[in-house]
């Protein structure tokens, strides 16, 4: 419950309402079916998105730096003009600085004391505020009579936003690049395994909720994740292009093809993961990330 309220406030649906989207850890070809019965105009049990146990720990930072640089990230995403203010309310800054509500040391789940959730909270604010990446706009006191807190972006914040922004090397987003279609859903499901079992978070782009024109959306995503895995066993152009993106970016690109498959000439001396049916892929994938990027 920790990692999952941070979860929520980073990669929750804001629109749900409108758009019917929401997270499940109902099985995936239970949510696929129902997405797609959604768009197609039923609306029987909406949008689900599946949401496994496994992504919600490979996203969740580990250590303390990690969490600073979100924290940053998140602030910047919700103050939309320089100099302007962010409000949140206890529960939304709990959730989008990390702090630990539960305690599960027993053995069972136990929230803790207010006052040890509301220290965590002050010195994740102090130390932001000790490094002047921000301010407090509430006459030097982090917390209104209501419960809010109201902080503003220092230019020094700015600064290290900018480093982080210019940089995600140390992400743990993995843009994946493939045909996509009902037949190579076994596929896609293979390369997922692999790269959550080596501590990844597989990004698939028709999976990903935005409003933007899908190539800048896409470029934006391979540029934001640490390396890229591409299979070209179905001689898909697109993954041709995005491989080559990743590649001019100076970005680490995994390559898989089924064997017996003609790779194009450019990226054929490449080494290849070479698979014969989907269920070689899991652990190869694995071996490969974890010998080559971590």
């Amino acid at each position: 419950m920790n990692q999952l309220g941070s979860y929520f406030i980073y990669n929750g649906f804001k629109y749900g309402i409108s758009e019917r989207r929401y997270y499940s850890n109902r099985d995936k070809e239970w949510c696929d079916e129902w997405s797609n019965k959604c768009k197609e105009g039923d609306i029987t049990h909406g949008h689900p998105v599946f949401l496994s146990k496994e992504n919600v720990e490979n996203w969740y930072p580990k250590i303390f730096s990690e969490k600073i640089d979100r924290i940053l990230l998140f602030l910047n995403k919700e103050i939309k003009h320089i100099g302007e203010d962010v409000t949140l309310s206890k529960e939304e800054l709990y959730s989008a600085f990390f702090v630990d509500r539960f305690d599960y040391s027993t053995g069972k789940r136990e929230e803790r004391d207010t006052d040890i959730q509301l220290k965590q909270a002050n010195y994740m604010l102090d130390y932001l505020a000790d490094r002047n990446y921000i301010r407090s706009n509430i006459g030097g006191n982090w917390w209104s009579d209501n419960n809010t807190t109201i902080m503003s972006l220092l230019p020094e914040g700015y600064a290290r936003i900018d480093e982080l922004q210019k940089s995600t090397a140390n992400g743990k987003n993995v843009l994946v690049a493939m045909k996509f279609g009902e037949d190579t859903k076994p596929l896609r499901e293979a390369i997922r395994t692999g790269i959550c079992n080596a501590g990844y978070i597989a990004i698939f782009i028709d999976e990903v909720q935005h409003n933007d024109f899908i190539t800048p959306e896409l470029l934006k995503h391979i540029k934001n994740s640490k390396f890229v895995v591409v299979d070209l066993t179905h001689q898909n152009n697109g993954a041709y292009f995005e491989e080559g993106y990743a590649m001019g970016l100076g970005k680490p690109v995994i390559q898989l093809c089924r064997t017996g498959v003609n790779l194009h000439f450019d990226v054929a001396q490449k080494n290849t993961i070479m698979w014969d049916t989907e269920s070689d892929i899991p652990q190869r994938l694995k071996n490969r990330i974890i010998a080559t990027i971590d």
